[in-house]
């Protein structure tokens, strides 16, 4: 009787170590590529990401940076594919150069997670989800801002992202689409791209005020660029708020820049939230914990002097 009971503890005991081993190696792996890790908002982004994933002991990340090359984002993707990961997350900034592995990524059946700034329209037929911020959103919200301020009159200009870009494509056309819708009387005598550069972003603002030095408002796609319009002001001697400015963002240089008059108001962009519905997102697909949309998008609110205690400035 002894035997018989201590060979069922036995058999307990492996079948509980067996079940630990399984529960071990039962997780979710995926793959997360970005065009480039190095993007001062993705520099926040990404250590965030991996503190909240820590509550989540199951997922396996593995991260790629491409830095800057859309070819290496390319065979990064396709390595994830040849890897059989459970998901793919990719922000790429750009969607237009991905088109084609994201079609690659649907014929292998592997989910496509895309974050960030929301994708060309191509991209929507080989995307499972994405979760992230709209670009045409802040266009928006930018423009009724400058369109308030300057009650409707005056010249304004527009540091973007780069020229033909996604990115540039939406954020210049949200606002150019508010103004048509506003019937405003604002002049948009310039549009530069500032390459998401600080130093292109200051030459490209301080060429258009040498040629219009008269000039009302600046909107900028985010306020990391920003910081090379004030300092273009700076250098022709302009005060804040003598030049109206409206960006989105919400980096610490924008917040301090608000905070000294230089911006009207800040449509705030963080990373904090697009790293918590990114993870939210990620295990919906993969443990069906909810429903996943088309579009997770992200809240942006409105940065102003009133509510800037709020936004402290995460990256």
């Amino acid at each position: 009787m002894k035997k018989v009971i201590l060979l069922v503890l036995i058999g307990v005991l492996v079948l509980s170590c067996a079940s630990g081993v399984f529960a071990q190696e039962k997780k979710f792996k995926v793959g997360y590529a970005c065009i480039s890790w190095s993007f001062p908002f993705m520099v926040a982004y990404q250590p965030l990401f991996v503190e909240e994933l820590k509550k989540y002991p199951d997922y396996e990340v593995i991260f790629f940076d491409a830095k800057g090359d859309y070819q290496a984002l390319a065979d990064g993707l396709e390595n994830f594919i040849a890897q059989k990961v459970d998901l793919i997350m990719n922000f790429a900034l750009d969607s237009l150069p991905m088109i084609e592995t994201y079609k690659k990524i649907k014929a292998a059946g592997i989910p496509l997670l895309l974050t960030m700034d929301e994708p060309d329209f191509e991209a929507y037929p080989y995307m499972d989800c994405f979760s992230g911020l709209s670009p045409r959103d802040a266009g928006r919200q930018c423009a009724d801002e400058l369109h308030r301020v300057l009650k409707g009159q005056g010249k304004v200009a527009l540091i973007t992202a780069t020229k033909g870009s996604t990115s540039e494509i939406q954020y210049t056309g949200g606002f150019m689409n508010e103004l048509s819708r506003l019937n405003s009387g604002l002049e948009v005598v310039a549009i530069q791209p500032g390459d998401w550069d600080i130093s292109i972003a200051q030459k490209a603002a301080s060429d258009i005020l040498t040629k219009y030095p008269d000039i009302d408002g600046f909107y900028v796609s985010d306020d990391w660029m920003g910081g090379g319009i004030v300092r273009a002001l700076k250098e022709k001697g302009y005060e804040p708020g003598e030049v109206k400015i409206a960006a989105a963002g919400g980096s610490k240089i924008g917040i301090k820049d608000l905070q000294d008059g230089w911006y009207v108001s800040i449509v705030d962009q963080g990373p904090v939230l697009c790293v918590l519905q990114d993870i939210f997102m990620m295990r919906c697909l993969l443990e069906k914990i909810g429903p996943v949309p088309h579009f997770a998008m992200v809240k942006q609110e409105l940065i102003t002097q009133e509510n800037i205690d709020r936004f402290p400035g995460t990256w």
